[in-house]
């Protein structure tokens, strides 16, 4: 299946490489489909959109042609005093998808309904796409156009990582300030905008054989959102390999495409 790709479009017409997202989309659709966004992973302070080319792909593929797949970048954090911190990777990551559903010029965009958005994350992605869901900015209009949100491996509980892995002390404390952490997990704000999220769906994707982030993270954040009244949630903890490699499996790929269509 021959999938066009465009890198490198700037969302915030900044020219900063971290304000630019890849776009893939085939070059013979059977109609107008909905819009994959991809928020890479990296304990906020590592990635970049060009390392997830193979997932991407994967997903247009194993949907026949019947996704449009968009991979960002956003800033990420260092040690420097000046560094990007929370909530500034959120603030990208709503920025590229107000970019998708506003801007009028870029390719591929002429075959995507925007009305059907799904956010997709990893790790530190996952947790982007859930706040985006779950604590939306007053300044972010475009709620109604996400349908769904699947996190594969995220961190949705701040404090009960700290917890169990004491050790990820130092990429936190490199993103977050500790009076954050409650107000920047989505196991924590669930419950509190569920009156303007209640129409988005969950997937909460956890591989068995992930050796950085334990399944009780999907576990615990797919039950808060099942008491808090979300009506389509699912939780998948299986074997689909480690960390990393969980986003090169075929069914992965597979379940984000039948979560979607």
């Amino acid at each position: 299946m021959k999938i066009q790709v465009h890198e490198d479009i700037s969302y915030l017409f900044d020219n900063s490489q971290r304000h630019k997202l890849d776009i893939y989309f085939p070059q013979i659709s059977p109609a107008i489909v909905p819009l994959v966004v991809y928020i890479h992973g990296g304990a906020w302070r590592t990635g970049d959109k060009s390392e997830f080319r193979q997932i991407a792909k994967g997903i247009i593929n194993a949907s026949q042609n019947r996704l449009v797949v968009a991979v960002i970048n956003y800033e990420l954090s260092t040690r420097s005093a000046d560094s990007p911190r929370h909530p500034e990777h959120l603030n990208d990551a709503m920025a590229a998808v107000r970019f998708l559903v506003t801007d009028q010029s870029y390719p591929g965009r002429s075959i995507i309904d925007h009305d059907q958005v799904f956010l997709v994350g990893h790790s530190a992605g996952a947790h982007l796409s859930a706040l985006m869901a779950l604590a939306p900015h007053p300044h972010f209009a475009h709620l109604d156009n996400i349908k769904g949100v699947l996190g594969i491996a995220g961190i949705y509980n701040i404090p009960k990582l700290l917890r169990t892995n004491p050790e990820y002390c130092d990429f936190i404390d490199m993103a977050f300030d500790t009076s954050q952490h409650d107000d920047a997990s989505p196991h924590c704000v669930a419950r509190k905008f569920h009156d303007k999220a209640g129409h988005v769906r969950f997937m909460v994707v956890n591989s068995c054989k992930d050796e950085l982030v334990a399944p009780g993270q999907a576990t615990d954040f797919a039950a808060r959102l099942v008491t808090t009244g979300y009506t389509d949630v699912t939780l998948v903890v299986k074997d689909l390999g480690t960390h990393d490699g969980a986003l090169l499996n075929q069914e992965l790929w597979n379940m984000i495409v039948r979560f979607i269509i």
